[in-house]
């Protein structure tokens, strides 16, 4: 009888790591075995945790308009604008109309300018639907 006798798992894959890598992975295991410790959970080996982390992986689309340079420095000169006048306004004790509704637009155009930046969180890793073990 071979390795694969009566186990339910009978795929066996290699995985090599920096040791960079594997101290992280070190540490992130540590960190999820302290905290299963204090639910008062067991803790779990390498291959449990390697498993897990695997089945609850989810994907980060992020999409960087091509101009990222261009809106940064936007952001900035609003910024700049906005700073002068509350740096008058604190200097003179007064403002009026004009001055608060130009600070709202520059606030108004920042929003703008942020609303345009997009990150997307996609949790359909498994494209067929839960496997059975879960």
């Amino acid at each position: 009888m071979g390795w694969k006798g009566n186990r339910s798992r009978t795929i066996r894959k290699a995985v090599t790591f920096s040791e960079e890598e594997w101290r992280w992975v070190a540490d992130s295991l540590k960190v999820e075995n302290r905290q299963r410790i204090q639910a008062g959970l067991r803790p779990v080996g390498w291959m449990t945790f390697a498993r897990n982390r695997i089945r609850c992986a989810h994907r980060v689309n992020i999409t960087v308009p091509a101009n990222l340079h261009d809106v940064s420095a936007q952001l900035a000169r609003i910024g700049n604008n906005v700073n002068q006048i509350a740096r008058h306004a604190n200097t003179t004790r007064e403002t009026d109309l004009a001055m608060l509704s130009r600070v709202f637009d520059e606030l108004r155009q920042a929003e703008r300018l942020v609303a345009g930046l997009s990150i997307r969180v996609e949790t359909d890793v498994d494209p067929k639907g839960v496997p059975e073990w879960l």
